[in-house]
């Protein structure tokens, strides 16, 4: 990228992964008035911005009753800690109903609603396949009969909601990490508009909500290349109000014999999808960004765009070939480099 190129993008936030790692309290960007903290959370970093109109203190206080927000609903949402509600309903898989917050058994109930609209390309019981698939420095690929015989545990439809008990069949469990950070970031942005901070940029690990502009313009999301070194964009996203994500076989995978095992499975089969190697979504929520840009990655460019255009958002696929497809209103949206 030339300088006078990075000089137009700038300041620019980028998407996919492209976050630098920096683990930052609050700090001012006295050029800008943007006020902006860092922090870890929920397995990834997190990037809160407000413009903060000559109210600094005001901001900081509203950026940190955002991330209270985040912390309350990592509390409710993770499988991954033994005493939330979604856990207890794991622990009690085929054995009993348990009762969960309003707010938990909507956002299941949400859930089982994408799994039927994606043709069960989003599941909620993903994590009945167990730990057959990590990507840590240990990774060897399953076996066909591993990954079969864990398959048999997914079911989005095998959840039962009765008033706000869920009940799970044995072996059945449910993770929200597909669901819950997008959630996250929602109302994390909900929590900056009611304090009076409009102008904001909420962005979960790349799932980038985007309220009002930064200084007058809509806000500058970069979109990673999924063949080049992190950093190089193929392009730039011109928003304001609305949510962008980007889904990519290259955020957590590993190559064994020339294969790339990503961490993108599709629930029908078990195995990492490959009709796709990166695709962004422009949608008005972020919930609903990242479920379809995971439901979109698995099915491919032809069922994939047919899918964003049923649910009405915009969207770019990359196929393996590494030829793009898009929507009308995300070229419109998009500047190539």
């Amino acid at each position: 990228m030339n300088k006078t190129l990075r000089r137009m993008l700038l300041p620019l936030a980028f998407v996919g992964g492209l976050l630098a790692l920096r683990f930052a309290t609050a700090e001012r960007a006295q050029e800008s008035g943007v006020l902006r903290v860092q922090r870890p959370l929920m397995g990834t970093v997190w990037n809160v911005e407000v413009a903060d109109h000559a109210q600094p203190a005001a901001a900081r206080r509203a950026i940190e009753m955002a991330y209270s927000e985040l912390e309350r609903i990592d509390a409710l949402m993770s499988e991954w800690k033994p005493e939330s509600p979604i856990s207890r309903v794991d622990a009690a898989a085929g054995n009993e109903a348990v009762e969960v917050p309003v707010e938990l058994r909507e956002l299941i109930q949400r859930s089982i609603h994408y799994g039927e609209i994606t043709g069960g390309t989003f599941d909620i019981t993903w994590r009945g396949m167990g730990t057959i698939w990590h990507f840590d420095e240990a990774f060897v690929p399953p076996l066909e009969a591993e990954v079969a015989k864990a398959r048999k545990n997914v079911n989005f439809r095998a959840i039962q909601v009765v008033g706000n008990r869920v009940f799970l069949p044995e072996g059945v469990n449910i993770g929200l990490g597909g669901i819950a950070k997008g959630y996250a970031v929602d109302r994390a942005s909900a929590v900056l508009a009611k304090a009076g901070f409009g102008d904001s940029l909420v962005d979960g690990g790349g799932d980038v909500r985007v309220s009002g502009t930064r200084n007058g313009v809509p806000w500058r999301l970069g979109i990673q290349d999924p063949r080049q070194a992190r950093g190089r964009i193929l392009g730039v996203v011109h928003l304001s109000n609305r949510v962008l994500v980007t889904s990519g076989d290259y955020e957590r995978f590993r190559m064994v014999n020339g294969v790339r095992y990503h961490h993108i499975i599709d629930p029908r089969t078990g195995w990492p999808s490959g009709a796709s190697i990166s695709v962004s979504v422009i949608a008005n929520s972020a919930e609903q960004g990242v479920v379809l840009a995971k439901a979109i990655f698995i099915l491919g460019p032809e069922k994939g765009l047919s899918l964003a255009r049923a649910e009405r958002v915009e969207a770019l696929v990359i196929d393996p070939s590494e030829k793009q497809f898009a929507t009308e209103g995300f070229s419109q949206l998009f500047e190539s480099n």
